[in-house]
């Protein structure tokens, strides 16, 4: 009998691995992970090395942990026992407030003299991409950005980590090393902070700015080019357009690490033009003529960051047809998305490009074919020393 009984439990817990590694087999499809932001395994592909190496196996153990049948669910599930049971001040890494989701900090503090070097350096490499610029004909503009932590970082509960004791020497670092080099420097945590850091400038669940946020940026932005240039470009105001708040809940991406558990009532804003700009769009070589604002077909549907300019892209290019007007090129990561649905408004041609995904050409390359009057990169405080990506100006 206890054969028997032994039998039918092995067969059983067999089964049922055998049931999860099919479902899971079924929908290897999957690249990228919504909630939590970030690429998933790939299948390790074989080979004599890594497989008497250990590798292959290793890959496969990580592939199934990222890919294995009910693990949103059951991830969802945790984050709400912690959440709701055991109450803790930090979930996903995202500490939790009643009105508020803000990126969690690791405890600790390090050396930060090497803040000064690395400013030098950074605003060098910027001066001599704004003279490649400028040898083109064109002219150059960085846009210094808080990110939502940095923004918020009064709103950290005391017992909690902040960064504050490095954010500032480091904003004062690299404002003085851009001043140095004469790059043309647009600090907006300057200009948000001489605002008196408005709360709806930014996202209470999403790491962005808000439209608020990015109008005042684009503002910003436009009165130094017209300051600088004499072009007098349009500059968008209230009598130009109607700002109005989208009913849908909005998913944040802090709170998308909470699986959506932590709705604050959220809405996402976007402008109607009183006098529409007709324009033709293109996003990676097609031709879709997509509006910049991807609103929902329903009231109900669940929306996010996404909303401004339909994504990340890794080239867009808007054509307003108005050939007295300059060309523009921004260059950056999503923060320029927000930015785009109301730059457009201002030139002829503006393209954007993502070079955490255009590979085609480097950006110098991409200037020298397009020769775009006016360039400008986006980067927020967390990126201002990556070399990488869009910060590669090689």
């Amino acid at each position: 009998m206890k054969t028997v009984s032994r039998l039918f439990f092995t067969t059983g817990f067999i089964g049922i691995i055998a049931a999860v590694l099919l479902v899971t087999l079924s929908k290897n499809d999957l690249r990228t992970s919504f909630v939590e932001n970030r690429a998933l395994e790939e299948i390790p592909v074989f080979s004599r090395d890594n497989f008497l190496g250990g590798e292959y196996f290793e890959g496969w153990e990580h592939w199934f942990t990222d890919h294995a049948a009910g693990r949103d669910t059951l991830l969802k599930i945790h984050t709400w026992l912690e959440l709701n049971l055991l109450r803790k001040p930090v979930v996903n890494d995202v500490v939790v407030q009643d009105d508020i989701l803000l990126g969690f900090n690791q405890y600790g503090r390090w050396d930060i003299s090497y803040l000064e070097e690395k400013s030098e350096q950074t605003a060098k490499n910027l001066r001599d991409f704004s003279d490649y610029v400028e040898s083109l004909g064109g002219r150059f503009y960085y846009v210094g950005l808080p990110e939502q932590y940095s923004y918020f970082n009064n709103l950290y509960p005391d017992y909690m980590e902040n960064r504050e004791w490095i954010l500032e020497p480091m904003h004062t670092s690299f404002a003085q090393a851009m001043k140095k080099y004469g790059v043309n420097y647009i600090n907006m945590s300057e200009v948000y902070d001489s605002m008196n850091r408005p709360r709806e400038f930014y996202s209470p669940t999403d790491h962005h700015y808000s439209f608020y946020g990015a109008l005042a940026a684009y503002k910003t932005l436009m009165e130094t080019i017209n300051a600088d240039s004499g072009l007098n470009l349009k500059i968008l105001t209230d009598e130009d357009m109607e700002i109005k708040e989208l009913p849908n809940p909005y998913l944040g991406s802090r709170n998308r690490k909470l699986y959506g558990l932590r709705y604050m009532g959220e809405h996402a804003a976007y402008a109607v033009l009183r006098e529409p700009i007709p324009y033709s769009r293109w996003e990676n070589g097609v031709q879709t003529d997509a509006p910049v604002f991807k609103l929902p077909d329903n009231s109900n549907k669940v929306i996010n960051y996404g909303i401004y300019m339909g994504n990340d892209y890794a080239e867009t290019i808007i054509r307003t047809n108005r050939e007295d007007l300059p060309d523009a090129l921004v260059f950056g990561d999503s923060f320029t998305n927000a930015m785009e649905t109301l730059l457009y408004t201002a030139f002829n041609e503006m393209r954007s490009i993502d070079m955490r995904y255009y590979t085609e050409k480097s950006i110098r390359e991409y200037i020298a074919e397009y020769r775009p009057d006016i360039v400008i990169c986006v980067r927020d405080d967390t990126a201002f020393f990556t070399e990488t990506g869009n910060g590669n100006l090689k």
